[in-house]
């Protein structure tokens, strides 16, 4: 999956969760404290890219996500920071 790929999957989930706010701008250095989201909306978004991927992303890893490109990483299956 491209980076462009993630980015949109990510913009699809922010979108559902919280449809009144204006995600444009998203790149995959954007940090997820800057989205204005609270931890019930952040955990849907988490909870719709898990579904969208047909997988569950580890709590430890979770613990990690700092910007966009964590997230990244663990659609692809990868560990954050790897």
């Amino acid at each position: 999956m491209t980076d462009a790929d993630i980015i949109g999957l990510v913009k699809e989930a922010l979108f559902e969760v919280a449809p009144n706010q204006d995600f444009d701008d998203l790149a995959m250095n954007t940090a997820i404290e800057t989205l204005g989201l609270d931890s019930i909306t952040t955990m849907e978004m988490v909870g719709f890219l898990e579904d969208r991927v047909d997988t569950t992303f580890p709590d430890e890893e979770l613990a990690k996500v700092q910007a966009v490109k964590d997230l990244g990483a663990l659609i692809r299956g990868q560990r954050v920071g790897a």
